[in-house]
């Protein structure tokens, strides 16, 4: 054997590409349309507090068409997506039928505090430190976002940050009993 080194190398390197092969296949993505939405399931009941300590449930999104909105203030994504969910909260908060709250999801409820006065975030913000309503729902990661028919169902969602054109559509279809896209 006249260069031991360059085999060896070359078993290293071809391991490297069976285990990155492996690897690969393993791996699965999740959907970008969260199994609530799949499913039409109900809005799971949830019971949390807001930012002041004042309670936010399901129950008071009776009869509405409403989004609920899992974030936390590290989530890159979710900085991205707080202007248009500010232009589209702007834009539908008088309307008798709609309600928007966004969940605290892995985050602490006094930086959580600042980043909604900083950003201006004027819809009900609350906090889930146990993770029963992001388990509930079923979240995969922040952002997530979900729009319910007034019956309490899952219409429309996605993992991700959405645009307020999105939004707005989703909103529609909700209202006219459509699928969302």
């Amino acid at each position: 054997m006249q260069f031991p080194v360059r085999w060896v190398a070359l078993a290293a390197a071809a391991l490297l590409v069976v285990f990155g092969v492996v690897l690969a296949v393993q791996t699965r993505s999740e959907p970008s349309v969260p199994r609530l939405v799949l499913e039409h399931a109900p809005v799971p009941s949830f019971s949390l507090k807001n930012l002041e300590g004042k309670p936010v449930t399901s129950a008071g999104l009776r009869n509405k068409t409403f989004v609920v909105n899992f974030f936390n203030s590290w989530c890159i994504p979710c900085r991205q997506e707080t202007p248009a969910l500010k232009e589209f909260y702007a834009e539908h908060k008088s309307e008798a039928d709609f309600a928007m709250i966004g969940i605290i999801i892995d985050d602490d409820a006094s930086t959580v505090r600042g980043y909604v006065k900083e950003q201006g975030i004027t819809w009900p913000v609350a906090v889930d430190p146990s993770g029963s309503a992001s388990l509930d729902f079923g979240t995969t990661g922040q952002p997530e976002t979900y729009v319910f028919s007034p019956d309490g169902v899952a219409v429309c969602g996605r993992l991700g940050a959405s645009s307020q054109a999105v939004l707005d559509a989703w909103l529609r279809g909700a209202r006219n009993g459509q699928e969302c896209t």
